[in-house]
Formats: C-alpha cells, structure tokens, sequence
C-alpha cells in the first residue's frame, strides 16, 4: 500500500468525484483509476461505489478512510518535524480562523512570525469555527483560532480571552444618541448579517430569540467590511465585534453601543491537534497570540489592526 494511492482515495472521497480528484492532484482520470485499482485488488475489497452524483466511499471503504486519515497525518507531521529540524525553522504552518481573525488579528501576529522565521511558508485559510475544527481534525490545519465552546477529545484549546459584541448603527440613526440598547430593541430593525453558519450568529440569533425577537435579517454578506458599509449608509443595524470597527468609531463613522445591561461577550480558543512534537515556529505563533490577542479582543491594546493583504502573506479565503 502506498501513501500516493491512500492520498489519491482520500482526495477522491473528499471530492467525491474522479474526475474532481484528478484535477486537484494534477492527474488524469485514468492515473486516478489505475491507483485505486491496484489498492482494491492489493485490499481485495471495493473501496468506491459509483453513484449519480459522483463517487462514495464503499462500507470497507469508510473503515479505510478512518486509518488513512492517520496515516497520512502521521506522514505529513513526520515531514514537517524533519524539515523544521534539518532547516531550523524551514516547513509550513497551515493556520485557519474566521474571516474577520484573518483580516483584524492575525495579520501583526504572522508580521512578526515571518521575520523571524522567514523559510516558513504560512498558509491562512478562512472558515467559520465548525469548519476550522474539522480541518483540524482531518489534518489539513495545523492551529485554529475559534470561537468558543469548542470541546473535542482530540483538540487542545488555549484560552485567548473574550471580546464584546456591540450594535452599530450609522451617526444619524435613532439609536446614534443612546448608551445601550436590549435585545427587545432589534424586533422592528432591520439586520444586516455576515458568518450565518458561524456560532457567533447563532449566538446573537438565540439572544433576540430569548428576548422573544425573531431577526428581520434584511441583507447577508460574506464580508464584515460591506456590512459596516451598508450600515454607514443607514441600511440596517448590524452587530460585530468591537475591535473590528475601531477605525470607524474613532472617525465618527459608525456609533458602536453595547447590548443589554452588562455587554453581550464571546470567549475565543487557540486550537491544535496533540501532537508528539511541535515545530518551533508553531510554538513562537502559540506564544504570540496567547501574549498578543487577549488585549487586542478585550480592546486594551493599542495595536493597531493591518489588513492581511498588507503583510504579503498568502491566503485561501473559503466562501463563509
């Protein structure tokens, strides 16, 4: 059994198509059929079924992917161990967090990282929390920052602090001369919404529900940047986190007012995989958010937030 064929039947499980897996591996369709051909009949059990959508895992073939998950995990850590020890510092840190993390936290945070480590090639990759834990879990990610609770018996979670989410309005909205508002407030306005499969939304979503408020969501973006635009142009309220729209409230664009009578708040984890050995550039990146993003959350930093664009760094924004 080879690691190129249990490579290939992972990618096609996950693709869910042959056609699909070869293009993501640069392979031909026949390539891709010869090696799981010769993994059947090396096995002697079917692995795949063919159905009208696509490709999906026999029942034998389920038991494989469970092991050649491990497998394949184990392999790739052994490669990253070896090359940070042999290049001091060389390898890659795979990194996910949702896309306002990416954009507000993390860029200073990965500034830093690459000038002290500059053979690391850093790969950010945006998602809801959901999605970062089963990257996690499947391997692809090395650490997540997540928004909690977050309870696996795989991950180890770091606390990284809490932060407040607040309302925002435009400066010549009804609520702009207010202190606060209650979750009572949102029942006649219209919301402007961005992450629905996060939990922060399901956050917000069961706070207006238990204060017997349905959402009047009115619009729904995959950026946190055009919703504070559609709010500046008097479209809608939205809530966000404070530390997103610091530039805003500094410029008396947007009026940010806390929810209820104590502040509506999250807690946020830095995730990872247990693992026998952790590189260092891993462990330089655990030791600065831990240092760096408790007061950034809690809003007594004075760092000010740059874009990641503005780092150089690479990315892979998934739809969110």
């Amino acid at each position: 059994m080879e690691t190129k064929q249990l490579r290939t039947f992972l990618t096609i499980v996950d693709t869910e198509s042959f056609t699909r897996a070869g293009r993501r591996l640069g392979l031909s369709q026949s390539a891709i059929s010869q090696q799981i051909g010769a993994l059947e009949r090396q096995l002697g059990v079917k692995l795949l079924r063919r159905t009208g959508t696509g490709a999906k895992p026999s029942a034998a073939g389920e038991i494989l992917v469970h092991y050649a998950r491990q497998v394949v995990r184990k392999i790739d850590e052994a490669q990253r161990v070896l090359a940070d020890f042999e290049s001091n510092g060389a390898g890659v840190l795979r990194i996910g967090a949702g896309g306002a993390a990416c954009h507000f936290l993390l860029p200073s945070i990965l500034k830093e990282l690459r000038s002290d480590y500059p053979k690391v090639d850093l790969q950010v990759v945006s998602g809801p929390t959901q999605t970062t834990v089963e990257r996690l879990l499947d391997g692809e990610l090395d650490l997540g920052v997540l928004t909690m609770p977050v309870v696996h018996n795989r991950l180890r979670v770091l606390p990284l602090g809490r932060d407040e989410l607040v309302a925002i309005v435009g400066t010549d909205h009804p609520w702009s001369a207010r202190r606060r508002v209650q979750a009572e407030d949102f029942a006649e306005q219209p919301l402007l919404i961005y992450e629905r499969r996060s939990q922060t939304f399901r956050l917000i979503e069961r706070v207006l529900l238990e204060a017997g408020v349905f959402p009047q969501v009115s619009m729904e973006m995959d950026h946190l940047e055009a919703v504070t635009a559609m709010v500046r142009d008097g479209l809608g309220v939205a809530i966000v986190p404070r530390w997103t729209i610091r530039d805003e409230i500094a410029n008396a664009q947007l009026v940010a007012l806390p929810i209820g009578k104590v502040g509506l708040t999250r807690a946020w984890g830095l995730g990872t995989v247990e693992q026998d050995h952790q590189p260092q550039a891993m462990k330089t990146f655990v030791r600065l958010c831990t240092d760096r993003l408790p007061a950034i959350l809690s809003g007594d930093s004075d760092a000010e937030p740059i874009p990641l664009a503005a780092t150089g760094l690479p990315s892979r924004a998934d739809k969110i």
